[in-house]
């Protein structure tokens, strides 16, 4: 029997699923606001990514199911300006954050028109993380997930360390935690799904034991919490993904090094 606060809350998760389904793209993605001007249109993968999680954790398979293959899509589409931007930064080439890949996409999985701050790593971490959870939770297969997961998964392991703009569209010069968060997170997640091959499994590890150890050495304050930005004392509420539900930096441990 349902009472009470239980009730309240079935029919807040009730009418969540209901605007959720009702505003997805026939595309499948997730719009981030279907009246606000600057929004009206686009899909972020990170905003999309945790929208998806909540809707799978809903039992909403079949629309979480159709948002994955529109990521699938969008990410795979790109996988031609992946490998050059890999190519070259492999033979030293400074790559600027106007040529990476964008933050946001038109509904229909395009390149948006209009000027934005188009350099945030952690959406594409967050995809990696949201779909493995979705696929994992439900058994669901993605259309195209073999080829997106391989080109997020190289994309963020060749670019992690790089600065870029945090959740907030802010400070594109600094190099986030909560962004290292993400990434760490996207990329444990794609070595688990077992489409990488050796050596782009390899390179998601040393990636993810790049950051693991760039931010126990530099993006702790010495009072024990993260720091918003290596280097800074300043903290932000983007940090509690890390926690939870990243798991990137478990708070048992964290509270052991600040006893110690």
């Amino acid at each position: 029997m349902i009472v009470g606060s239980d009730l309240a809350r079935a029919r807040l998760v009730s009418r969540s699923v209901d605007v959720i389904s009702t505003h997805q793209s026939p595309s499948g993605a997730y719009p981030a606001c279907p009246t606000f001007s600057a929004y009206r249109g686009y899909a972020w993968l990170r905003d999309g990514a945790f929208i998806a999680e909540g809707m799978s954790r809903a039992g909403e398979v079949q629309g979480v199911t159709a948002f994955h293959e529109w990521c699938a899509e969008v990410i795979g589409a790109r996988e031609g300006q992946v490998e050059s931007l890999v190519r070259r930064a492999a033979e030293g080439e400074s790559v600027s954050p106007a040529e990476m890949l964008p933050t946001r996409f038109t509904l229909e999985g395009g390149d948006g028109t209009d000027e934005w701050w188009d350099h945030q790593l952690d959406g594409y971490g967050t995809w990696l993380w949201a779909l493995a959870e979705h696929t994992t939770r439900h058994g669901a297969a993605v259309r195209g997930a073999e080829r997106a997961v391989k080109v997020a998964a190289t994309y963020l392991s060749w670019f992690w360390d790089q600065p870029c703009y945090d959740w907030w569209e802010e400070h594109v010069d600094q190099r986030h935690v909560s962004t290292l968060g993400a990434i760490h997170a996207g990329l444990r997640s794609a070595i688990g799904t077992g489409l990488l091959d050796e050596a782009e499994a390899k390179a998601a590890a040393e990636a993810v034991e790049g950051i693991t150890a760039l931010v126990e050495a530099e993006g702790v304050a010495q009072g024990g919490h993260l720091r918003k930005w290596l280097g800074s004392d300043e903290v932000d509420a983007s940090l509690l993904s890390c926690v939870y539900p990243f798991v990137s930096t478990p708070p048992t441990t964290r509270s052991a090094k600040t006893r110690g």
